[in-house]
């Protein structure tokens, strides 16, 4: 189970570090700080902890250009964004050189988004211990890559992530699925879920009126073909009771739920938690295929935090973090959904005792607090470990 994982922490210094040595980490990411909903909610919102709690630094050093990110996935425009990536990778080359600076690097995901594990080998060569952190099966090829950016997707080298899980000192995957695709090359591997800063993510008022029922749905772009499995689910539901279903993400739905009222909301950083939780349930429907397997939960844990049932496929992660009528529910078929979201839309105190008991899993074992905690704890354990002699 995760939970044991987070809960299980390594040996290591006591609970208050605030007496230990500093520590300063590269981290090497994608995306500047706020875009990437993987990077926010793992190494971005981790950092501030372990600076504040566990002397350790972290420091971003994006591969994206913000030119790059403007346009990035945005249709079109080959050419511009070809002349940028050339760019950024090129630019990269200066990590190499400010490595040494730290006492260690952390990956998230890969160091640059196009090409071999070249940067990866340059900085595994100046001895410094890499750590690797990962939350998605960045080995394999979404099957939406080539949607907007297909030329540009087949240069990634999916087949790097298993050379820099060898490289690593550690590998720090975000659920047990992606682990043991990871202790296939390495033996120190950790599992850090996905976490919620609850600090930002307090528990939310239920809208007053639950006519309509508001389902609510959130993720990236990337993610909205798995909102699409949920279509004629929701649709069916559509034809029982008043629905409206909103949609909280950086582009549209394909299309409107027929029969029942959609509401875009575009995605912000600001109010996020707010905006989820002016629903009576959110929802995490997956295809069950090895992409959705290393999905590490992120919508469930934001709809659990505010306080919100979660109903999701019982993929992946989702059954490790869901136990079913407790602290949410688990659907399969199309039957399933409908007759689960059509139970919540009927009983306030339903969605209000799952709900709370989903804001207890959050608080007991996928808060910022719990899970910084042990991402220090390896950091500092393993970083000893290699000064031990052998």
């Amino acid at each position: 189970m995760v939970e044991a994982a987070v809960l299980d922490r390594p040996a290591g210094p006591a609970a208050d570090d605030t007496a230990l040595p500093l520590l300063r980490l590269m981290v090497l990411a994608d995306k500047p700080k706020g875009v990437s909903p993987g990077q926010r909610f793992r190494l971005e919102q981790w950092g501030e902890l372990t600076a504040a709690r566990h002397r350790i630094e972290l420091d971003f050093f994006p591969f994206e250009s913000p030119a790059l990110t403007e346009i990035l996935y945005k249709p079109g425009m080959r050419v511009k964004k070809a002349r940028h990536l050339i760019a950024d990778f090129l630019r990269r080359s200066a990590v190499v050189r400010r490595a040494r600076d730290y006492d260690g690097i952390v990956i998230y995901r890969r160091a640059a988004l196009l090409g071999p594990a070249l940067y990866e080998r340059m900085l595994a060569a100046t001895d410094l211990p890499l750590f690797f952190d990962f939350d998605d099966t960045i080995w394999q090829e979404s099957a939406n890559a080539d949607s907007v950016n297909g030329i540009f997707a087949r240069l990634k080298f999916q087949g790097k992530t298993a050379t820099i899980c060898r490289l690593a000192a550690a590998v720090l995957p975000g659920n047990e699925f992606l682990a043991g695709y990871a202790r296939q090359y390495n033996d120190n591997v950790h599992i850090l879920p996905t976490s919620i800063d609850l600090a930002k993510y307090d528990v939310q008022p239920e809208p007053g009126n639950d006519d309509p029922f508001v389902v609510c749905w959130t993720g990236s772009h990337t993610t909205l073909v798995n909102f699409e499995t949920a279509r004629t689910a929701l649709e069916r539901l559509a034809q029982r009771r008043r629905l409206l279903v909103k949609v909280i993400c950086n582009v549209p739905p394909r299309a409107p739920i027929a029969g029942a009222e959609t509401a875009y909301i575009p995605w912000r950083e600001e109010g996020e938690a707010e905006a989820i939780g002016a629903s009576h349930v959110g929802i995490m429907p997956l295809p069950d295929e090895p992409l959705a397997r290393g999905k590490c939960g992120l919508k469930a844990l934001q709809y659990m935090a505010v306080g919100r049932p979660a109903v999701v496929s019982p993929v992946g992660m989702n059954v490790d973090l869901v136990r079913d009528g407790e602290n949410g529910f688990l659907a399969s078929s199309d039957d399933e959904w409908v007759e689960t979201l059509d139970r919540l839309a009927g009983s306030r105190e339903l969605r209000q005792r799952i709900g709370m008991a989903g804001r207890r899993t959050v608080e007991e074992g996928y808060s910022a607090e719990v899970v910084a905690e042990r991402f220090a704890r390896i950091i500092r354990s393993t970083l000893e470990a290699r000064r031990k002699p052998s």
